[in-house]
C-alpha cells in the first residue's frame, strides 16, 4: 500500500513540472532509475551501440513488481479528450475527422464477435494471432475507445452511445491483453500474440484504448493494459534498430517500434524504465529515414547529442527514396512518415516539447511528395505499387496535419484540407470504407491516424492559412530525379509524367487529377512481350541516358528483353506541354520470333463512384464496365483512343502494319487488389512477329483533352526512319531521335491542333 501511494503521489507531481525542456528531463531522469548509461567511449547510447542481429527478439526486462504498475499510469487530461476551442479551423478540423472516425466506428462494432467462453470479450475478424487477425481487433478497440471519450467541442454524444461503444472497446481490450502473451493466455488457434515482428504497433494501439478509457477499467484490466506496455516497450531496450538499404528498408519497421516506447514512457513517466523507453524510442525515430551522410552529421539532435551519435543504420538513400517488396516504393516512404508523426502524439498529450527525431528528415521527405503530388492530396507512385492502392488520403493525413500545426507549413495546410475532402468523399463513396477494399485493417488503420489528427488539433487549437491551389501548382511545377531511386518525374499545374528505371522500368503521363484515370501499371508504355513485363526479372537494362531540364526530361535506353533474344530501344520525353512521347524499335535476334506483343501499356482507373467510362476510337464510342460483365480481352482495331475526354493516344507505326490495341477487360479485384486493374495495350499486332531494326512505333500521349481534339491529332502526327535516325513531327514540333547514339533532341514550338 505504502508503495502505491507513493507512485501515485510521484504520477500526481509529474502533472505539476514546469512545462520547460529542461525542467521536464531532469525530473525524468530523477524518476527513472534503471535507465541505461550512454557509452562514454563512442558517444553513442546504450540502445545504439549494442550490436546484435536486428531480427533477433530480446526478452524483456524483468522485476517490475505488478502490484503498484498500474498506478504507475498517468490518465489522459481531461481538457485533452474535451477541447475548448472557439478558432473556426480547429473546430472545422476536429469535427471532419470526428465524423470519419464515427463513420468508422459504426461499421467496426456492427463486426465484433463474442469469444466462445466469454461473452463479454470481443475479437474483430479471423481469431488468429498474426498481423492480419490482431492488428483489426487492436485498431477497433483504439476507435472504439476514442469514441467513448472524446467530446468534440459544440457536438452532442448521445450517452447511450458511450456506453455502447465503452462497452465493446474494453471487451475488445480483455480479449488482446488476456491472449497477448504478457498475459499467460492465447488467442483462438492457440498462439499468443506478441514479442514479434509489428507486434509494437499493435500494442500501441491496444495502449491508447486502454489510456483513453482508463478510469473506465478495473483494476485487473489496468494492470493488464500497462504489463503488455511495459512488455512490448521492454523489448527495445538492448535490441538496435534495423539497418536495410536496398529492396526492404528498415524504415518503416523502426518507425512502427518507435510507436510503443513513445508511449509507454509518457503512459508511465514515473515507471524506473521511462527515461530508457524515451531514449529508445528518439534512437528508432533518428533510425528511421536514416542516410549515410547522418553518421558524420555534427547537427545538435535532441538531449544535446548530436545527429550521428543517435544514428547507427542507413535506411533511406541520399534522395531520400526507400525500397521496399523489392522496388522504389512510395508506399513505404509516406507509411514511414506518416508514423513518424504518429509518434509525435504522447508528447502532445503530455504538453511537453515534440522531440527533433519526430521530424528527422521528414522535411526533406516531404519536399520530395510535393513533386510527386497529385491533386487529390496524394502522391503518385511513380514506380508502381504492389499494393495496388493509390488513393491513401486518410494515411496520409497525419503527416499534413503535424506539419501544419507543427511547422506552420502552408503547403501542408493546402494538402490537409485537400487530404480531409477526398476521404470524406471516398467514405461517401463506399459506405463508410476508406477504400473499396472495404477491408478492416486497412480501415483500422486510417481511423486511428485520422485520431490523431483529431487530438493534435484539439491540442495545438491553430493552424495556418493554407496556399490556395493554384499557389501550390505553381510551387510543385518542376523537374526531379531521384539518382538513387533511378526515377525522374515532371510536375506541372495540368500534368504529371515520370519515367523510373530501378526494378521496376516504367513510364507514366498522367492529366490533372488522372490518378482517377490512369493507374500506375508496372509495365506502363515499356508493355508486355510474350507475357512478361520490362522489370529486372524479365529484362536487363543494356544503357540509358537522361537529359533533364527545368521544364521536362527526356530518356533514351535499351532493354534486352526474352532472355537477350530481343532488342528493345525506347524514348520517352516530357516536354513543357500538356503532353508527352513515347518510341520504341524492337529487333530480334538470329531468328527469333516474338508470339505476342503489347506495347504502350497504360492502366485504366475509374473515376471515384463510377463504374464506367468512356472508350473513344475510330470504331467509335465504347462504355466499359468496372465490377460485373465478364472478364475477357478485346482487340480494338485503330491508331487513336481517348479516354472520358480527358487523356488521349495517337499510335504511329512505320512498319505499314495495321495496329491493334487490346483493352483487358476485368470484373472483379483479387485478393487485396482493391480495383479490377483493368489495361490496355496501344501498339500490337493480330499474331506472332518477326520485328526488325526498320519498324518502329509512337505513341503521343495529349493531356487534358477531349475525343474530338484526339481524331484531329492523327492527321498531324508523322513517324520517318532514315538510317539510324527517327524524327516524329507532332504538329509543329519535331523530336530527333538517335536511338544507336543515345541522342535525342527537341525542336519544339508549342503543338496546337
Amino acid at each position: 500500500m505504502l508503495l502505491q501511494i507513493l507512485a501515485g503521489f510521484l504520477s500526481l507531481a509529474v502533472w505539476i513540472i514546469p512545462n520547460t525542456e529542461a525542467d521536464a528531463l531532469l525530473d525524468l531522469d530523477d524518476l527513472a532509475g534503471n535507465c541505461e548509461p550512454m557509452d562514454r567511449g563512442t558517444g553513442k547510447t546504450a540502445i545504439a551501440n549494442h550490436e546484435m542481429d536486428p531480427s533477433t527478439e530480446m526478452e524483456p526486462t524483468q522485476g517490475t513488481d505488478l502490484s503498484p504498475l498500474r498506478v504507475m499510469i498517468r490518465p489522459i487530461p481531461t481538457d485533452i479528450l474535451a477541447p475548448k476551442s472557439s478558432v473556426k479551423v480547429t473546430l472545422e478540423f476536429i469535427g471532419k475527422y470526428y465524423e470519419s472516425v464515427h463513420r468508422w466506428g459504426g461499421i467496426v462494432r456492427k463486426q465484433l464477435q463474442p469469444v466462445p467462453g466469454h461473452p463479454d470479450w470481443y475479437y474483430l475478424g479471423l481469431p488468429q494471432h498474426t498481423e492480419d487477425d490482431v492488428r483489426p481487433t487492436a485498431y477497433s478497440a483504439m476507435v472504439l475507445g476514442f469514441l467513448a471519450k472524446y467530446q468534440p467541442p459544440h457536438m452532442q454524444v448521445e450517452p447511450s452511445d458511450r456506453d455502447r461503444w465503452r462497452e465493446s472497446a474494453i471487451g475488445l481490450l480483455r480479449y488482446l491483453t488476456s491472449s497477448h502473451i504478457s498475459g499467460g493466455g492465447a488467442c483462438l488457434n492457440g498462439q499468443s500474440w506478441g514479442n514479434q515482428w509489428q507486434s509494437a504497433m499493435w500494442a500501441r494501439a491496444v495502449g491508447m484504448a486502454g489510456w483513453f478509457l482508463w478510469d473506465d477499467l478495473d483494476e485487473d484490466l489496468q494492470t493488464a493494459v500497462a504489463r503488455l506496455i511495459e512488455f512490448e516497450a521492454d523489448r527495445f531496450l538492448h535490441k538496435a534498430p534495423r539497418s536495410s538499404l536496398d529492396n526492404n528498408t528498415g524504415a518503416e519497421e523502426n518507425a512502427w517500434n518507435a510507436l510503443v516506447t513513445s508511449l509507454a514512457c509518457h503512459m508511465m513517466p514515473t515507471h524506473p524504465r521511462a527515461k530508457t523507453w524515451e531514449e529508445s524510442s528518439l534512437c528508432y525515430m533518428y533510425n528511421s529515414f536514416s542516410i549515410a551522410a547522418d553518421t558524420t552529421d555534427t547537427t545538435p539532435g535532441d538531449w544535446g547529442r548530436p545527429v550521428k551519435d543517435w544514428v547507427t543504420t542507413i535506411n533511406a538513400h541520399d534522395d531520400f527514396t526507400v525500397e521496399n517488396h523489392g522496388m522504389v516504393h512510395m508506399g513505404y516512404l509516406k507509411n514511414t512518415a506518416s508514423e513518424l508523426q504518429e509518434c509525435v502524439l504522447p508528447w502532445l498529450i503530455t504538453r511537453q516539447k515534440v522531440p527533433e527525431a519526430c521530424m528527422h528528415h521528414i522535411p526533406e521527405v516531404f519536399e520530395l511528395l510535393i513533386d510527386c503530388m497529385a491533386w487529390d492530396g496524394g502522391p503518385v507512385y511513380f514506380a508502381g505499387t504492389d499494393w495496388k492502392i493509390y488513393h491513401e488520403q486518410a494515411c496520409e493525413a497525419v503527416l499534413y496535419a503535424m506539419l501544419s500545426l507543427l511547422k506552420a507549413d502552408r503547403r501542408a495546410a493546402f494538402l490537409e484540407w485537400k487530404a480531409v475532402e477526398w476521404i470524406a468523399r471516398q467514405q461517401q463513396a463506399e459506405e463508410g470504407y476508406y477504400n473499396v477494399r472495404r477491408d478492416l485493417e486497412y480501415g483500422g488503420l486510417c481511423a486511428t491516424r485520422l485520431i490523431v489528427c483529431c487530438l493534435a488539433h484539439g491540442i495545438v487549437n491553430a493552424s495556418p492559412e493554407p496556399i490556395t491551389a493554384d499557389a501550390f501548382d505553381r510551387l510543385a511545377t518542376g523537374t526531379r530525379q531521384m539518382t538513387a531511386g533511378k526515377a525522374v518525374v515532371h510536375r506541372t499545374p495540368t500534368k504529371f509524367t515520370s519515367f523510373a528505371w530501378a526494378q521496376k522500368r516504367m513510364a507514366l503521363a498522367l492529366p490533372r487529377d488522372g490518378t482517377w484515370v490512369i493507374w500506375p501499371h508496372f509495365a506502363s508504355y515499356l508493355g508486355m512481350v510474350n507475357g512478361h513485363d520490362s522489370s529486372h526479372r524479365h529484362a536487363r537494362l543494356d544503357r540509358i541516358q537522361l537529359d533533364v531540364r527545368p521544364d521536362g526530361f527526356e530518356v533514351t535506353g535499351t532493354l534486352l528483353r526474352c532472355k537477350t533474344q530481343l532488342v528493345h530501344d525506347f524514348y520517352f520525353a516530357s516536354p513543357p506541354g500538356d503532353y508527352a512521347v513515347y518510341f520504341e524499335r524492337l529487333a530480334a535476334r538470329g531468328h527469333f520470333q516474338l508470339d505476342s506483343r503489347e506495347t504502350g501499356v497504360i492502366g485504366l482507373e475509374y473515376p471515384l463512384g463510377s463504374n464506367h467510362c468512356l472508350l473513344h476510337g475510330p470504331w467509335g464510342t465504347r462504355t466499359t464496365t468496372a465490377y460485373g460483365g465478364q472478364a475477357k480481352i478485346d482487340a480494338l482495331e485503330g491508331n487513336w483512343l481517348n479516354i472520358d475526354g480527358r487523356v488521349g493516344y495517337v499510335v504511329v507505326r512505320s512498319d505499314g502494319q495495321r495496329n491493334i490495341m487490346h483493352y483487358h477487360d476485368e470484373n472483379q479485384g483479387i485478393g487485396r487488389v482493391p480495383q479490377l486493374q483493368e489495361w490496355i495495350s496501344l501498339v500490337g499486332e493480330t499474331g506472332p512477329i518477326s520485328p526488325s531494326a526498320a519498324d518502329g512505333a509512337c505513341v503521343v500521349t495529349f493531356l487534358n483533352q477531349p475525343a474530338q481534339e484526339t481524331a484531329r491529332w492523327v492527321e498531324r502526327v508523322q513517324l520517318q526512319l532514315q538510317d539510324n535516325e527517327t524524327i516524329c513531327r507532332i504538329g509543329d514540333d519535331v523530336i530527333k531521335i538517335d536511338l544507336p547514339a543515345i541522342e535525342t533532341k527537341i525542336n519544339q514550338p508549342q503543338p496546337s491542333p
